[in-house]
Order: C-alpha cells, then structure tokens, then sequence
C-alpha cells in the first residue's frame, strides 16, 4: 500500500492575464508568448529555427521533441506549417514535455485569438487530455499527426522516454525562473534522444544553455530575434562534438531493435479479437495494409464475444509498472472509444458508470490511498460516499466506494468490428507456420499453404498464440470465466450504473443483468474448446453480487442455458505480452550467466524474430490493457516515439519471463 506521502497528481498551471492581454505564469513569474504576435514568434524561433521546410522535405517520418508545451501554440503553429506544406512527412511526430498543464479553459482562451488556428485548436481542446501524470498521446488528421505529452518533471519524463527526435523547440520559461528546465541532465538527455543532424531552436541566449548544448553535442549559433528579442539560438547535432555518447539506460535485454529499413508496410494480424483488432487499428493508422486471419467463421468469437465487457481500470496507489500501464490504458481508451463513437460505430457502449464498492476496511483504506495518490483526476475517478454510492446506482448499497463516470459496458465483438473497418479479414483459415525469408514473412496454414505475405506479422491469438515454433515458449495460462444472465429483481430493476466488488453486475440490458465473471484456473493448461456453462458457477457469480449488495438479487432468477463461458489468456504477472518476439534460443544462449549476477555491459543486446510482434495474455482486463499495449507494438515497429516510459514497456516485454527465469538460478 502506498504511504499518505506518496502522490503521482499533477498541478494546474496557475495563468494570469496581464493588462495586455498577455497570459503569464504565476508559478515562474514568466509569459507564455508575445501578446503582440505570439504566433509570428513562434513561427521565426521554432520552424525557422529548426528550418523545417527544409528538414523535413519529402521524409516518410519527422519527430518534434519540445521542452514546455504551456498553450500548445508551437505544436498548432507546426501541425498548420505541415497541413499547408508542399514537401511535408507523411507521418510528423510531436513530443512535448509540460510539469504544469493549463487547464482546458485556460488553453481555450489562450488559444482563442488566431482565427487562422482555430480549426486546429478546436480539435486540440476536444481531445486535450485530464491532468493525469505520465504519457499522453493523440491523434489527428487520421494518425498522421500525433502528439505526445508528457506530463511531469522534464528529467524523468526524458529519462524514461525512448524515441528518435529530429528537431527540438526549446521553450521552457526563462533559465532564471525555471532552471530546471535547462539542467545539464536535461541537455544530455537531449542529446541522447536526437538523430544524426538533429536541428534544435530557443528563445533564450544565455551563455549557460549554449555552453551545456555544445557540451553535449550540439553546433550552436546566434541569429536574429523576434520583436523586442535581438538575438535567439539555433544549432545542429553532431555526435562527433562530444567525447561521450549516451545510450539508452536499460538492460541490454529489453533493448528493441530498430526497424530495418527494406521492411515495407503490410501487416498481418493473426487473431481476430480484442488483442487483433487494437494492433490492426494502431497499424492501420500508420497507413499500413493491413490483414487479420482468424481460424474461427466470424471474428471475435472466444474471449471477445463475452456479452459485455465493464469498463473499469485496475488502479494501484504505491508506486508499480501495472499501476501506471492501467490508469495511461484507461485514458488511451477512452480517447479510442471517443474516435470510434465520433465516426458513427455502433460498440453497444452503455455509459453509465462504474461503481467499484469497499467491501471491507481494508478496501476502503486501499481506495482512499488510490485516490490520494492522484494517478488519475477527479474528472475520472472519485470517492463517493455511501449515500453518493446509493445515488448514483439507483438501489441501497451498504459502502462508499470509486465512481468510473466513463465507466459501463460495451460489446467486444462490436467494438472489435469497428476498428477493424476498412481491414482486410480472412476467416476459416487456420493460421498453423511462421515462415521467414528476405522479404518479409509468409503465414502458411496446416497443410503448408500461404495464406498472407506480411512485412510485419503479430502474433494475437490469446492461448493459441504458442502454436508457432517461434512462440512456442509463451508461458500462457488459460483461466475459465463464466457470465451469468439473470432476470431483475423488484430491487435490482433499479440498478443504473455497473456496480463491482469481487463479482460485478451489470444494468438491465436486453432483459437481463450480466453478472460475472468466475476465473477458475485450468489445470494443466489442458482446456477444452467445447466449453459449457455449469449451474454451479452460476450459483457463484449470484453469491458475489449478494456479498456486494445483500438482497439485491431476491426474487431473481438465472438460467445456464442463457450464461457464456470463454476462456482467458492470462500471464503470472497479470500483465500483457506486448513487443518483438525475443529468440528464445539466442535469450538462453546470451543471457544463461545471469544468475551471477554480472554487469549489464557484460551482455549483447537482445535478438529477435525480425518483424514479428507478440500481443497476448490480456486476461480479464482486456478491453482496457489492449489500445495501450497495441500502439506500444505499433510504435515500436516503426521507431515511433513510445508511448509510454521504458519501465512500462519493459514490464510488458515478452522476454521478461526468460529473464526472470534466468535470474531464478542464482544460488
């Protein structure tokens, strides 16, 4: 449990508006832009700076790093520069380091006085994300444009953030007011995200920052100011500059490999449910063609095609890689979910919130710490009383406990359809041989067949996901999970919102609750496809829910029959697998002495199955983990900046089980 000290929450920015109508920061005592063209100023410092019609010319990827995101004018002044460009990136990257956000009111009206930005910062202010520390990340013009905030302190931000920057906006408030911002550290991180040539623009001219920027590496000259500013700075990367070249600070076997440069843009996508549908959405948004195999004769049927799936995230207070995975994967889906319903799909989506009770002291004394901690806003999750709690769902309970307002249910297989729109889907095609050659990979079916010819291949077939020679060592766990349908009660016909404990139930829908879900553990991991719901499981989910609300469910009545059952992929650690397939073999050939305990340096970096990924062991929050883990792969098969901090993306790397095993024979 986390200790009352321990909190993740972010602070407000805190503006003012001077009598010009310039907006300032109270917390530095410094502006945000020029009141009299701001946008002028951040056009000549920045893109004139970086000189980015020229940096970018005809490339397929460009990547902004900027430190002080504040108004977010630089990255509109950038996305304009590059929707009016002749030669622009196909895809521009834009990442943004910010400790004390605005608020959306005060970025509106911050924002509101360029009529030439306002199509843009209308769609910034839709999607602009609640204060929640860590990574943000947004899409625009249909994924050709994203942005990624990173929201905190600049050094650790930068610290856990793996990405290739090919231009830097150094904005932050003045080296006087917030030095912070302008530490060496946070020069040498610089340094150490940049490309070759990297371009980097600033405001400021004083002698520390340019004297820190050449010791890192970077060519810096003076050129002419903006307004009232005679002089800004502007410069080059050169790693040859400096003695010293950082690398990225993390075990050698979580290392990615970088995208090898002959791998084209098709991506077959083996499973057909939540796992498949996520990475076939996050490829198909980097304008891959994309391709989805499925053995079954209609997509999503195991897991996926529970009858409901309640939206609530598993949140932590102590510090923890799940914690932070699951309060960034409920924002990352509930961002999807509004893109998805913004277009016209049809997810089933019943939201109407999700009341997650305290059925003990010690719950409550975990929610209170979870709250406290401040990893998610008020916006997103809050303590409610027990008479709040009875409000809000509509029936007498007998605890206080979290309200999700975003939270409900929805239905995966509807969910799963639309973002597979516009994907091509086999179904009925077994997917059984992984074949490697120069091009790329050919999926093959039982009898040596090829049914798709891919650049990239992901692996989403939940427990059937071990059935490749290459992934054959996934340690998978098949977990039974039974939903029940039960008529209402006289009691229970009132129920407005989820509720959820060790069990949830659900509202009234099509005539019934859902109750669920059990999550018995196979033995063996022999599990057998023909599964069929028990009346003795049944009993148990009506049991939680009495636990839950004593009563609620008299006078109701279940039928198996009318109850599904599926089994989950699980993982020991209840985390995703989500990243490059390691080579096994080459992982217990490279790493065997681990167990001694040696240096890092001791050790080659990791080897792979090049342009194999692996998306699996979701288990029972599935709907939630998958967006987030999904463009994790995405990002990482294309060199993208990620979209969370390493020690994320480490927690989720498939070859953190090998590892550990590894470390597990150390005498």
């Amino acid at each position: 449990m986390a200790s009352k000290e321990e909190s993740f929450a972010l602070e407000h920015a805190l503006l003012e508006i001077d009598s010009r109508g310039t907006p300032r920061s109270r917390q530095f005592e410094d502006t945000y832009f020029d009141v009299e063209d701001g946008l002028g100023e951040s056009r000549h410092v920045f893109l004139g700076g970086c000189e980015l019609s020229d940096t970018w010319k005809d490339l397929d990827t460009f990547t902004i790093g900027e430190t002080g995101f504040g108004t977010g004018l630089n990255f509109l002044a950038t996305w304009h520069a590059w929707q009016i460009s002749s030669n622009r990136p196909r895809r521009l990257n834009y990442i943004s380091v910010e400790g004390f956000p605005l608020s959306i009111d005060d970025l509106a009206a911050c924002l509101s006085r360029w009529s030439e930005l306002a199509p843009y910062a209308e769609k910034l202010i839709k999607d602009y994300p609640p204060p929640r520390p860590g990574y943000h990340r947004l899409f625009f013009e249909g994924g050709q444009v994203s942005l990624t905030l990173l929201c905190g302190p600049v050094l650790p931000m930068l610290q856990n953030l793996d990405a290739n920057v090919d231009a830097w906006f150094l904005d932050g408030f003045a080296p006087d007011r917030n030095p912070d911002m302008w530490h060496p550290d946070v020069m040498r991180e610089i340094a150490r995200l940049s490309q070759p040539d990297a371009r980097l623009a600033t405001f400021t001219v004083a002698g520390q920052v340019r004297r820190e920027l050449e010791t890192v590496g970077f060519s810096i000259e003076k050129r002419a100011g903006w307004g009232k500013k005679r002089e800004v700075l502007c410069g080059q990367f050169d790693r040859s500059m400096t003695e010293s070249h950082p690398e990225i600070p993390t075990e050698p076997w979580y290392k990615i490999p970088k995208p090898a440069a002959s791998l084209g843009k098709s991506v077959t996508v083996i499973g057909s449910g939540l796992a498949g549908a996520f990475a076939a959405n996050a490829f198909q948004r980097r304008g891959c063609k994309v391709t989805v195999i499925d053995r079954h004769s209609e997509i999503a049927t195991e897991a996926s095609a529970a009858p409901a799936a309640v939206l609530m995230p598993r949140l932590t207070a102590g510090a923890s890689s799940d914690g932070d995975f699951y309060a960034s994967a409920w924002t990352t889906l509930l961002s999807i979910l509004q893109d998805i319903e913004g277009k016209g799909h049809d997810i089933g989506r019943q939201r109407c919130g999700t009341l997650q009770l305290a059925q003990s002291a010690d719950e409550e004394r975990r929610q209170s710490a979870v709250i406290n901690a401040g990893r998610l806003p008020d916006t997103l999750v809050r303590s409610v009383s027990t008479a709040e709690a009875s409000a809000l769902s509509g029936i007498a309970v007998g605890h206080g406990g979290l309200f999700f307002p975003d939270g409900g249910t929805l239905s995966p297989r509807l969910l799963c359809a639309a973002l597979m729109d516009g994907v091509t889907v086999y179904t009925n095609r077994t997917a059984a041989e992984l074949e490697r050659n120069a091009d790329g990979w050919f999926v093959k079916d039982v009898d040596g067949g090829i049914i798709a010819e891919a650049s990239y291949v992901i692996v989403a077939n939940a427990l059937d996901s071990t059935g490749f020679q290459q992934s054959s060592w996934l340690p998978l766990t098949a977990r039974r999970g039974q939903i029940t349908r039960a008529t209402p009660s006289q009691t229970s016909q009132a129920l407005k919102c989820v509720i959820a404990g060790a069990g949830y139930l659900t509202p009234i829908e099509q005539g019934s609750h859902v109750i669920g879900a059990t999550f018995d553990h196979v033995k063996n991991d022999r599990y057998d496809r023909q599964l069929r719901p028990t009346a003795e499981a049944d009993k148990r989910n009506v049991e939680q829910i009495d636990l839950l609300t004593p009563g609620l469910l008299n006078g109701s009545t279940s039928n198996t029959e009318n109850s599904w059952v599926g089994l989950r992929c699980t993982t020991s650690d209840h985390l995703p697998m989500a990243g490059p397939l390691p080579d096994h073999t080459a992982y217990l050939s490279d790493y065997s002495e681990l167990r001694h305990g040696h240096r890092w340096s001791a050790y080659p970096n990791a080897r792979y199955h090049d342009g194999l990924f692996v998306l699996t062991g979701l288990g029972a929050h599935g709907t939630v983990a998958a967006p987030l883990a999904a463009e994790l792969i995405a990002s990482q098969a294309f060199g993208d900046p990620s979209p969370v901090p390493r020690s994320i993306a480490n927690a989720l790397h498939p070859g953190r089980f090998i590892v550990r095993n590894l470390k597990r024979l150390k005498t």
